[in-house]
């Protein structure tokens, strides 16, 4: 885990940093236009990146 890794501080996931949390919790955070949908945002962001960089490094090898 990252040093600077923001974390949850509400609800069902108070404590958790946002790397760890649930996608269904993420995009409930962008659908609600919750206060916090920029971190959500950026951490499904960054999930998505991942993947994508994981299929680009298979198809190369």
């Amino acid at each position: 885990m990252e040093i600077n890794q923001p974390i949850c501080d509400f609800g069902l996931h108070s404590g958790e940093p946002y790397c760890k949390l649930p996608v269904s919790f993420l995009n409930w955070m962008v659908a609600t236009g919750h206060a916090k949908q920029a971190l959500a945002k950026d951490e499904l962001t960054r999930r998505h990146n991942a993947v994508c960089d994981s299929r680009m490094k298979s198809k190369v090898q």
